[in-house]
């Protein structure tokens, strides 16, 4: 049976030209980086001394990384497994039969074989008795085992978790949190002193991965060359085994479960109630303002985005401290920042309706109740950051004289911001993700329509904040009677900008409506 699932992987093999020609071209490229990659590696591995501390440092973190790779990269793939174990459900074949069938197939693909030939590399590095040798030998057998378990395990695991859309939305927001937490230790990897500090980290780095299932295989031969205890060594070949054991009892109890388990699909849910449409006022803006409600609360390209951006700014907070700015002006900056990101999210909020903005179009004149509704969720996130945000930057800060500066500018980024994307939205809506779609994906429609939009947007809210921003300036330099101005310019050029830009914005949408549907459509 083995034997019958090797001829279909490499028939699977021989299938992969098959495409045409465009993926053709997109398949060579990634097969020669992969080759590229692999040929760099090996000679890397060839310049490195023999049985030194250099050489243990560099295998245990490359070797940890491919691992870490081969764990991630079927979780963050949206390419189906053609071997998924469910596809063979009906052929009455026994979990345990499948389980070895498959395991050893996945013997058969590119980046296993390459890691293969790199492995095979560290024998040169590790060849100084026949001891160190065998040991090395076996850490190649075992990592080898530990990939393509590892990579059977979470593709079965992606195939079954991320079924539906909306755990695939899930997924994407935890991978973006995920990066917005680890953006501090990128910070300081980028800021260490290479030349002085780098060899200890690496070697600290090294050490702690060598007693993981990630880097304990690697670090076998490396340790019994570089003189290591016979127990540690001991101990880490017990990590990697009870790793690779533990791989397959996990593929085992899976395929024995997707065997005899119906393929996941998305629950359908009966709602009890209207939801928004309840909670908001029975006119025309409070319809609108419960549909913006709703998709924010329900769609991911909605609040994901906004979250993206928020996490850019946290990596930029954090290279400005790497830099030596001090705290005191990062915290003041951070409620004016999440301002204008939430303004920023309605400056194309009409094209990711799609077809569903042909209800506002078809109805009469609803065109200020559409820019006025759907800036609803934005201020009701808005405001009370502001309210609460400003208080505690300037608790924070230690300087509550600033409170006014930051209420004013964080009002004016907020409202103007919000006037100049109801205004924008109307005048020149861009093609935006489907409904349906991965917040990250892409329209297929090209041109550099978006990118003029933004940078239009970004301009004309900081012409209109500048006053105020001016005014908290000058106050930051030492005249804190500044601060009050910065406060009323930024209340009042908020509120004008953001009853203007909504008025504009509906009377354009109200002359313009079919021609935002057919903008709305073209993704």
């Amino acid at each position: 049976m083995v034997a019958e699932f090797l001829k279909l992987k490499l028939r699977l093999l021989g299938n992969t030209f098959d495409r045409t020609p465009k993926q053709n071209v997109g398949v060579v490229a990634s097969i020669l980086f992969a080759i590229a990659l692999a040929v760099a590696c090996s000679w890397g591995l060839s310049s490195l001394a023999p049985g030194s501390a250099e050489a243990r440092t560099a295998i245990v973190l490359g070797g940890s990384l491919v691992v870490l790779a081969f764990i991630v990269g079927p979780l963050l793939s949206a390419i189906p497994d053609p071997l998924d174990p469910r596809s063979f459900a009906l052929f009455g074949i026994s979990a345990p039969t499948l389980a070895r069938g498959l395991a050893v197939a996945g013997l058969l693909s590119l980046p296993v074989v390459l890691t293969l030939v790199v492995a095979a590399f560290t024998l040169r590095v590790w060849s100084q008795d026949a001891a160190t040798t065998l040991l090395a030998l076996l850490s190649a057998l075992i990592v080898v085992a530990t990939i393509v378990l590892a990579s059977r395990v979470t593709s079965l695991l992606a195939a079954i978790g991320l079924a539906t859309r909306r755990s695939r939305e899930t997924a994407t927001l935890l991978v973006v949190v995920f990066l917005v937490l680890v953006s501090p230790a990128v910070v300081l990897w980028v800021s260490v002193n290479w030349g002085r500090d780098g060899s200890g980290l690496s070697g600290a780095a090294a050490d702690a991965l060598s007693w993981s299932p990630l880097g304990a295989a690697w670090a076998l031969p490396a340790d019994a060359a570089t003189g290591a205890p016979a127990g540690e060594v001991a101990l880490k070949c017990l990590i990697a085994v009870a790793f690779v054991a533990l791989l397959w009892l996990s593929w085992r109890a899976l395929i024995a479960r997707v065997l005899v388990t119906a393929q996941r699909n998305a629950p359908e849910r009966e709602h009890a109630n209207l939801g928004w449409f309840a909670r908001t006022p029975t006119t025309r803006t409070g319809a609108v303002a419960a549909r913006s409600f709703t998709y924010w609360a329900r769609d991911a390209r909605y609040p994901v985005p906004v979250i993206g951006v928020f996490g850019f700014l946290v990596v930029v907070f954090l290279a400005f401290v790497v830099a030596g700015i001090p705290l005191t002006y990062l915290v003041l900056l951070t409620v004016p920042a999440l301002c204008v990101t939430l303004a920023f999210s309605v400056h194309n909020d009409v094209a990711l309706d799609n077809s569903a903005v042909w209800l506002h179009v078809s109805a009469s004149r609803v065109g200020f109740a559409d820019r006025l509704g759907r800036t609803a969720p934005v201020l009701a996130m808005g405001i009370p950051l502001i309210a609460v945000g400003s208080v505690a930057a300037a608790f924070f800060a230690d300087s509550f004289a600033t409170l006014p500066a930051i209420l004013g500018v964080s009002t004016v980024l907020l409202l103007a911001g919000l006037g100049v994307g109801n205004l924008l939205s109307s005048l020149f809506p861009y093609p935006a993700v489907r409904p349906g779609d991965g917040p990250f994906s892409q329209p297929q429609v090209g041109g550099g329509t978006g990118f003029v939009v933004q940078i239009a947007f970004v301009l004309l809210t900081a012409l209109f904040a500048a006053p105020s921003v001016i005014y908290a300036i000058i106050g930051l330099l030492g005249d804190e009677s500044a601060f009050w101005p910065s406060l009323w310019w930024g209340a009042g050029a908020g509120v004008v900008v953001f009853v203007a830009g909504t008025v504009l914005g509906g009377a354009i949408f109200d002359r313009r409506g079919p021609d935002i549907l057919a903008a709305a459509l073209r993704n």
